[in-house]
């Protein structure tokens, strides 16, 4: 288990739920150049870079960032 920071929230994650960056792309459909240029703005889902060039996502934190982006029609929450 590890503990990571971002945006002030100390988020707890098991190692085993980690994918790399390939995997979280797949997952959400992006190309992992997106998430790339997405990390580079500050932006997309919450990422952990365990160095410089070694970056994992958590399973749940892809889903949960899947789940803020919803859109319902008609404006319904």
């Amino acid at each position: 288990m590890c503990f990571h920071r971002r945006s002030g929230v100390v988020m707890e994650t098991h190692t085993q739920d980690l994918i790399r960056e390939a995997e979280a792309a797949a997952l959400v459909g992006l190309a992992p150049k997106s998430l790339a240029n997405m990390r580079s703005r500050g932006g997309g889902p919450p990422y952990i870079r365990l160095s410089r060039t070694a970056i994992r996502y958590s399973r749940r934190a892809l889903t949960d960032w899947l789940k803020e982006r919803t859109v319902h029609p008609g404006g319904a929450a």
